[in-house]
């Protein structure tokens, strides 16, 4: 996977972007099966009003775009809630898709039946 991590309003140390890809290792995980280079991941890290932060990622995987937005009071609880919004939207679309394949499926043996 291909990171790029950008903050408008805080240095980004090795460790602040260390922290973060460790957290979006189970995004990873989940993409593997991917060439490397069809997944990437921009993450942006902000401090936001009332000593808060705001984590959002654009993931595109193989074409698939996914959006998250999250604020917290810590910035690892914050990037927490991001992983978590993506791998939801992950696994319902995988579960979309495997419902078309199988309604697809369906479809052509009742045409070979006939």
């Amino acid at each position: 996977m291909i990171y790029q991590i950008t903050s408008d309003n805080i240095d980004l140390s090795p460790s602040l972007e260390t922290l973060t890809k460790d957290k979006f290792e189970r995004v990873q995980s989940r993409v593997k099966h991917f060439p490397w280079d069809a997944c990437f991941a921009r993450i942006v890290l902000n401090s936001a009003p009332e000593e808060q932060f705001t984590v959002k990622a654009e993931l595109e995987i193989n074409g698939k775009k996914y959006f998250s937005d999250e604020t917290d009071f810590s910035l690892e609880a914050a990037l927490i809630k991001t992983v978590e919004e993506l791998l939801q939207m992950m696994e319902k679309d995988s579960i979309v898709q495997k419902r078309k394949h199988l309604e697809e499926k369906e479809k052509i043996e009742e045409v070979l039946t006939e």
